[in-house]
């Protein structure tokens, strides 16, 4: 699974991230982890023991609750200074997601 965050970036430049797919449950759940880091990616020896899971739970008709869980991080530095790094991101890209799919907000919206 290939992502690039730059957006003018392009899959398959400097800047791509590539992520091995380790299991897939459809519809419940994917975890992966990460087998190239961008170029001048900061923590390269740390994020070769991490991976991620993420966890799809309905949470009403229509509605689905995204749960992220990161998992391998050591206690070295590079290690927990990439794990905030992490906690930081993670935690924009999901709220991003929020905004993108929450219809209760733009509903608020139109009303106004």
């Amino acid at each position: 699974m290939k992502t690039n965050y730059d957006p003018a970036g392009r899959l398959g430049g400097p800047q791509t991230i590539e992520n091995q797919i380790l299991s897939f449950d459809p519809q419940r759940m994917i975890s992966i982890r990460v087998v190239k880091a961008p170029d001048g990616f900061p923590f390269p020896s740390a994020i070769l023991n991490m991976w991620t899971v993420v966890y799809f739970e309905e949470a009403a008709p229509s509605q689905t609750r995204v749960r992220e869980v990161s998992l391998g991080f050591g206690t070295d530095d590079e290690s927990q200074r990439m794990r905030a790094f992490f906690d930081q991101g993670n935690a924009t890209t999901l709220n991003q997601l929020k905004r993108h799919f929450d219809t209760t907000d733009t509903k608020a919206a139109d009303k106004r």
